[in-house]
């Protein structure tokens, strides 16, 4: 199995010459940055940011999706208020990415009738069909990905601690959509004073 041969190689290879960061992980943790992205296999988090372990907290979904506070999503929730109360992240950032099957699949509800969990979680973000509806086909997609990224950012704010960190100018808030195929990443929303 290749995991298990990754598992070894990591033992044998990485472990040892990272052991000094491992040691320091042992007695906790004190990420910047909490970052929200898709399940889907072809995004890295650390691979993409170039971050070492501890350096994010990382949430992911299909998706990327946000739901607002007291909709029963409790392992989103207390990720997202432990992170902010507990580790006192500085930022969040919600990582969408180009040709996205979630955000294709809400595009398309009616393809997800014979996955009926499928659909109900992706209409957690039908708001972003009302932004799309006049996209032509071709660009359609990758607005809904951008304004899926942008409706996360909104929901986030739903959160009181998550807004009264923003108020305190203890937290910002980022959306980025990162392009696999060719590496670049779309900023959505100001960059400037990301760390």
């Amino acid at each position: 199995m290749k995991l298990i041969q990754g598992i070894e190689a990591f033992q044998n290879s990485i472990q040892p010459d990272m052991q000094d960061r491992f040691s320091q992980l042992e007695s906790g943790q004190s990420p910047e940055t909490l970052f929200i992205t898709c399940s889907d296999s072809r995004i890295s988090p650390n691979l993409l940011t170039q971050t070492q372990p501890g350096e994010i907290f990382v949430i992911r979904n299909a998706g990327n999706i946000v739901p607002k506070p007291g909709t029963g999503e409790l392992a989103i929730e207390a990720t997202i208020q432990y992170a902010v109360q507990v580790l006192k992240v500085r930022h969040i950032v919600v990582c969408g990415h180009a040709k996205c099957g979630a955000v294709g699949g809400l595009l398309d509800l009616d393809s997800l009738t014979g996955f009926p969990a499928i659909h109900e979680y992706v209409s957690k973000s039908k708001q972003v069909l009302d932004v799309v509806a006049n996209c032509d086909e071709d660009t359609k997609l990758d607005e809904a990905i951008k304004a899926n990224v942008m409706l996360q950012l909104e929901n986030l704010q739903f959160y009181d601690y998550v807004k009264s960190a923003m108020d305190a100018g203890e937290l910002e808030l980022h959306g980025w959509v990162y392009h696999f195929g060719s590496g670049r990443v779309d900023y959505l929303t100001d960059q400037s004073t990301m760390a």
